[in-house]
């Protein structure tokens, strides 16, 4: 799989335009500047995290012995239950539980954005492709597109509205939900070809 594929995997994975509402009814109170200013720390931070993850996801699953066929279906189960949230819940402005201060880390860093779905991404994708320099570049590469997005999201909820960033993200979650049934079909394949060799 390409640098190109696997960023766009993971930027589909964080979701930044489904949780651009969720996101922006925490920071509404603050000016534009400071918004932007907000949303982009946050997405820095969740990217170190993803980052983090990547280089301490091989010695966890090592330390566990878990077998590719099993990472990759279950990462494929995770993906599709993903995919069917953003296909069929809309978020809104009352899923928000504004905090009494500037928000760090939590919620937007994480879970809203490096939450459980990305980082079992970046595990499997690691194991499988093995080779963390490309795991990385597409973690980077990702990461301009959800920063960007985060930092126009203000715009973007008033140019494209709510029925909009909504269509977005129901899109975004079909072509992961395609993604989910094909790691689902590896992995019973990968799982099949391991009791064979038995």
């Amino acid at each position: 799989m390409s640098v190109i594929q696997l960023a766009m995997i993971f930027f589909i994975v964080t979701n930044p335009i489904g949780n651009s509402p969720t996101i922006i009814a925490l920071i509404k109170d603050y000016p534009l500047r400071k918004q932007q200013k907000i949303l982009f720390r946050e997405s820095i931070f969740a990217m170190i995290l993803a980052i983090f993850f990547l280089f301490l996801g091989e010695t966890f699953l090592g330390s566990l012995r878990i077998q590719n066929y099993a990472l990759t279906f279950s990462g494929g189960i995770l993906l599709f239950i993903v995919a069917i949230k953003m296909i069929f819940s809309v978020r809104t402005e009352e899923d928000a539980v504004k905090p009494k201060q500037d928000p760090y880390i939590v919620p937007i860093a994480t879970p809203l954005l490096s939450g459980a779905g990305l980082m079992t991404m970046i595990m499997l994708y690691s194991k499988q492709e093995g080779n963390d320099l490309k795991i990385l570049s597409a973690i980077l590469l990702a990461w301009v597109g959800v920063t960007g997005v985060l930092v126009m999201a203000p715009y973007l909820q008033i140019f494209l509205g709510k029925r909009g960033l909504a269509a977005l993200e129901q899109l975004m979650g079909m072509l992961l939900a395609m993604i989910a049934m094909e790691m689902l079909v590896k992995g019973t394949t990968l799982f099949i070809t391991a009791l064979q060799s038995v």
